[in-house]
């Protein structure tokens, strides 16, 4: 069996991890300052304008994913909809829901109610200024 295994490994490539998530902003500035002051990610690259638009890029976490933001002129949701509401695409780790739940609605922000559901945890969503819908989960 151990050998057929090594064939496998030796034999197909695969995926390693994730390098980079993609999300369109409508102003590059104000969001990576949003992602900075309430999810408190790390800035990675300042806003910057290139020939074909701005960008800023930030990690998710101390060994999470870099998602490079993308100024675009037109809103491009990055959720989808699920029974009429949108649904969000990805969710984001926390150790302590209830405090960055009672964090976030302090300082006003758009967020749900908290949740806790088996087996998913305790959880509640955010919205970040271009209205895309993010799970933060426990």
């Amino acid at each position: 069996m151990a050998e057929k295994l090594k064939f496998v490994t030796k034999a197909m490539e695969r995926i390693t991890g994730l390098a980079c998530i993609n999300l369109p902003v409508r102003n590059v500035k104000a969001s990576a300052e949003w992602y900075v002051k309430n999810l408190g990610v790390i800035l990675l690259r300042e806003p910057t304008q290139f020939d074909q638009g701005a960008n800023a890029m930030i990690q998710l976490g101390e060994n999470g994913p870099s998602v490079l933001m993308h100024e675009e002129l037109e809103p491009t949701p990055f959720h989808f909809m699920r029974n009429g509401k949108p649904a969000p695409i990805f969710e984001l780790r926390t150790d302590d829901a209830d405090a960055f739940y009672k964090q976030l609605l302090e300082k006003g922000e758009n967020v749900t109610n908290r949740f806790d559901n088996v087996p998913c945890g305790k959880y509640f969503h955010v919205s970040d200024p271009d209205g895309n819908v993010i799970t933060i989960v426990e």
